[in-house]
């Protein structure tokens, strides 16, 4: 076991003179806020064909390879010092994230790498850029948000108090506030939320709560918290797992622990020193949420509050990967409404800027999404709601991939079908599926399928043309999986068919297989070589492999083949490619 030593970002970085300070600081707030857009640039930052053209590739320190899409300016050239002084953020606010920082235990072989990461989320997040990370260091980036997040607040808090004592002072002065003040005044949106956080579970939630405290109030008895106890109990959870699921991998490990229910919805307000949980969320200055709580009051069962999200500043996706698989109509829904104009307006018009009534508040929200892995979902998602005026970062990092995890001997058969149009990739592979691997199928062969959709689309067809099947997905009873797995293994049916969304809340272990198919790559790159790792085929001979892919795939296959035989794999013209291993 590799020596685990402790990492942080130093504590004297951010000990510099005042004079140092007045230099080198930068009002990342000020120039987010007091930007002009005008239809031209309104149109630049809504044309996602034009940014894409225009996007450029570059390395970022501890990101790797990154995509900038640029804002209303070019993206400056990036510089990787560790000082922190020239953020312009609060002294309290960048010790108390220092020294959450400096709890995190990273294993000695990546700190340089971790260090380096940390830095630039920290920069990009701090200069208001929309980010989409690619990081397996949760304590280190949710400690950065969480930091900029307090920051912002108390930014916007002091905005609104100073400009409510300048309209009180001239009130009182003959003829009252004219009107060059009272426009100069505007500076609340429509409703008081500006934060979203959306995360999987209560568990992420308790961490990333705890995590605001922290900021807030630097230690346990510093600082008020309302509601405490009962926040305690309803989102805490076990530390301990259950003996029988000690064998399991570690990240699923890791998904056992802790509060996992993923329907829940916490107001939190934010007055000097006191965090006030449980706040009406009209009340509230950060919502967090699951997709799915949230979504039920956006156009669910408990309510219609879509205006609740047309304000909102910073929106922040944690652990993006785990969110796939529950039910990502969730989130495609939520960002649908993010920066709609409300039905209602309950507030002061006269304080709401101009840029809200103009309905141009998206160009003026920041967008950062956290992941531990790459996925054309993640990428689009970004795309398609990255409006920011300060640019978008994309970061891809070059991948290692999961084979190695392989532990039998393997032929590996790859069939790359072609496809023109991106919408039309589901009915081609399906096609694909049903005219060149069908045929040729063995009994006791699984054929795994990441998406529902697909998973129903092959199961029609199966059950139509009479084939010998059993199913395992998300729907079904403990009861009826079982028996399935049970007639697949003494082969009273020829295949099994199963989709990544169970398998990735049960990893389960199947037994009887000769054969796997897959007729995507799974979204999770652990899980190929795991299936494969289930085979039960005579070992005199290498176990067959089946994988279907197109080229709107190469995300998926990066992470699992590694980028470079990813590259290879694609730049290859034959149809039917096989890699043969020991």
């Amino acid at each position: 076991m590799n020596r685990m030593s402790k990492r942080k970002l130093q504590s004297t970085e951010i000990e510099t003179s005042s004079s140092q300070k007045i230099a080198k600081q930068i009002d990342y707030f000020s120039e987010f806020w007091d930007q002009t857009i005008d239809e031209i640039g309104s149109s630049q930052l809504s044309d996602l064909k034009a940014r894409t053209k225009s996007s450029r590739k570059t390395d970022l320190p501890g990101l790797g390879a990154s995509s900038i899409y640029k804002g209303i300016q070019d993206f400056t050239s990036f510089s990787d010092s560790s000082d922190l002084s020239n953020l312009g953020w609060n002294d309290g606010i960048l010790q108390n994230m220092t020294s959450l920082l400096e709890e995190t235990e990273v294993d000695e072989k990546n700190e340089d790498q971790i260090e380096a990461e940390r830095q630039t989320i920290l920069k990009l997040t701090a200069e208001y850029r929309d980010l989409l990370a690619i990081s397996n260091d949760q304590d280190g980036y949710r400690s950065i948000y969480c930091a900029h997040i307090i920051q912002h607040l108390i930014r916007n808090k002091n905005l609104i108090i100073g400009n409510k004592r300048k309209l009180e002072i001239a009130s009182v002065k003959e003829g009252g506030a004219d009107e060059e003040t009272i426009e100069s005044c505007r500076d609340s949106g429509f409703v008081r939320p500006v934060v979203l956080i959306l995360c999987p579970f209560k568990k992420d939630a308790y961490d990333i709560i705890n995590r605001i405290r922290k900021i807030v109030n630097g230690n346990e008895e510093a600082g008020e918290v309302w509601n405490k106890n009962r926040f305690e109990e309803e989102y805490s959870g076990s530390t301990e797992l259950p003996t029988t699921r000690a064998d399991f991998p570690e990240d699923h490990k890791e998904l056992l622990l802790g509060n996992n229910d993923d329907a829940f919805r916490i107001g939190i307000a934010l007055s000097k020193k006191v965090l006030k949980l449980y706040e009406k969320f009209e009340k509230a200055d950060i919502l967090v949420c699951s997709p799915l709580g949230l979504r039920m009051i956006l156009n669910g069962d408990d309510g219609n509050e879509a205006h609740l999200i047309s304000s909102i500043n910073l929106t922040i996706v944690d652990r993006t990967d785990i969110m796939i698989q529950q039910n990502w109509e969730n989130v495609q829904l939520i960002f649908s409404h993010l920066h709609s104009l409300p039905s209602k307006i309950d507030v002061d018009i006269s304080r709401v800027r101009k840029l809200y009534l103009d309905g141009h508040s998206k160009f003026y929200s920041q967008l950062l999404m956290f992941s531990r892995y790459s996925h054309e979902i993640f990428t689009s998602l970004m795309l398609q709601n990255s409006h920011n005026h300060r640019g978008l970062i994309v970061s891809r990092p070059k991948k290692a991939g999961t084979l190695n995890d392989i532990e039998v001997p393997l032929c590996q058969e790859l069939h790359k079908f072609e496809v023109k149009d991106p919408n039309e990739t589901s009915d081609l592979r399906f096609k694909y599926f049903v005219d060149k691997i069908m045929p040729s199928m063995i009994p006791r062969t699984v054929i795994v399928i990441p998406s529902y959709f697909d998973f129903v689309r092959v199961r029609n067809h199966l059950k139509k043309a009479e084939e010998s099947f059993v199913m395992c997905h998300e729907y079904a009873s403990r009861s009826k999986v079982d028996r399935a797995r049970e007639m697949f293994y003494h082969e009273r049916k020829s295949y099994l068919v199963v989709t990544e969304r169970w398998y990735f809340f049960n990893r389960r272990q199947l037994t009887g297989v000769h054969r796997v198919v897959f007729y995507q790559l799974p979204s999770h790159p652990l899980f190929y070589s795991e299936f494969i790792n289930m085979s039960q085929a005579d070992t005199t001979q290498r176990f067959l492999s089946v994988l279907l892919l197109c080229k709107y795939d190469r995300m998926r296959l990066e992470n699992t083949f590694g980028t470079e035989m990813a590259a290879a794999v694609m730049a290859n013209k034959q149809a039917v490619q096989a890699i043969v291993s020991q």
